[in-house]
């Protein structure tokens, strides 16, 4: 919406007349200089002068008017570039005692970087001088980004507040139960009074485990509500994990290659997507090759909904096949569907399971190299 808003409102440019005139301008002002010289340096230049004052004085108002045009020009600039610095300036602020912003005591020295001039409550950058607590994080550095909210009639500013909100801070830090490398971005959606509504984004440090599986510092926890179905309804996967392991993980017993994990509210495992097998795996009576792509099926609509974790689809890819005792191989473009405990439920197309195969677009000369955690 805001490009089509931006796209809509008539810019003039400059016309190509402009340019040359204002050039002829800044030629003129070094004829001018020249000729001033020449006549500081030469008496005979001065006489010149005298002598033909009506043909000087012409030459000097042909060359002082599109100077005087570039003069103008200039002048304008340089008082535009001079308010904007002197907004820019109004714009950082130092508070010189502790203050409240925003809710939130802000100790003296702490440097701010305000939306609107002379608005503390429109900060979008705040250095403290000291860590501050913010929720539940102590801050020495956040970054806001702000809604604004305009007359629907005037169109007037009626006031900004915060959409969300980024932190950081030292060290590892406990987060609504996670531990967060501070010194990454700690990500927050709030409300308009600046209230916490939930952590959305946050890099994990040391320390974190979901069942019996410990989380690699580096992966990435992601919050949500929940997903949200065409029909209304909502799944309870409220946390999302992007592990970052350079060794493989074994989730639902299989050896994956940085999964996506997705974790209701009490952080139980319920599903898991965008994962590959490292190793050659037997589950059951089938045998995968190492880049087969795993995942669990989603559940399905309305009372056809299935408790997680459900049934792992397990596609083989890269022109590999999947071995069945007794049957014929399974090739890429289909997948195999088996419970956890191996027993296989059906062999369909990748597309009646939501496994699609895009196509890569690469800018440069270099072809990214796939990468896959080892076997443990």
């Amino acid at each position: 919406m805001a490009f089509i808003i931006l796209a809509m409102i008539p810019i003039a440019l400059p016309s190509a007349g402009f340019y040359i005139f204002l050039s002829l301008g800044f030629l003129a002002g070094l004829v001018l200089l020249g000729w001033a010289l020449v006549l500081i340096a030469s008496r005979g230049a001065r006489r010149a002068v005298r002598r033909y004052w009506k043909t000087s004085s012409l030459v000097f108002v042909v060359l002082a008017v599109p100077f005087a045009f570039y003069g103008w020009v200039q002048t304008a600039i340089w008082q535009i570039e001079r308010e904007s610095d002197r907004r820019e300036a109004a714009r950082n602020v130092t508070l010189e005692a502790p203050t409240t912003v925003a809710g939130i005591v802000m100790p003296a020295g702490t440097r701010l970087k305000l939306q609107d001039e002379g608005q503390l409550e429109t900060y979008v950058e705040a250095e403290f001088a000291q860590p501050v607590a913010m929720y539940g994080v102590q801050a020495s550095r956040a970054q806001r980004y702000l809604d604004t909210e305009y007359d629907s009639e005037t169109y007037a500013l009626r006031g900004r507040h915060p959409r969300s909100v980024l932190l950081r801070g030292a060290g590892n830090q406990a987060v609504l139960g996670w531990q967060c490398d501070a010194t990454q971005d700690i990500e927050f959606d709030v409300a308009k009074d600046g209230a916490m509504v939930a952590l959305n984004k946050c890099v994990f440090g040391p320390g974190n485990r979901v069942e019996e599986l410990d989380l690699a510092p580096g992966s990435i926890v992601y919050g949500s509500t929940g997903t949200v179905y065409t029909d209304g309804s909502r799944d309870a996967d409220q946390w999302r994990i992007e592990v970052k392991d350079p060794v493989a993980v074994k989730v639902f017993g299989l050896p994956l290659s940085e999964p996506r994990l997705y974790l209701d509210g009490e952080r139980r495992l319920l599903r898991v997507s965008d994962a590959e097998l490292a190793c050659p795996t037997r589950l059951g009576g089938v045998s995968y090759a190492a880049g087969t792509q795993v995942k669990t099926v989603r559940r399905g609509r309305g009372d056809e909904r299935e408790p997680y974790p459900g049934v792992l689809v397990l596609s083989p890819w890269n022109g590999q096949v999947a071995r069945r005792e007794g049957q014929a191989d399974v090739p890429e473009g289909m997948s195999v569907m088996q419970t956890l405990a191996g027993e296989v439920v059906d062999v369909v197309k990748n597309d009646t399971v939501g496994v699609f195969h895009f196509a890569t677009i690469t800018v440069g000369d270099d072809m990214p190299q796939p990468t896959r955690a080892r076997c443990p």
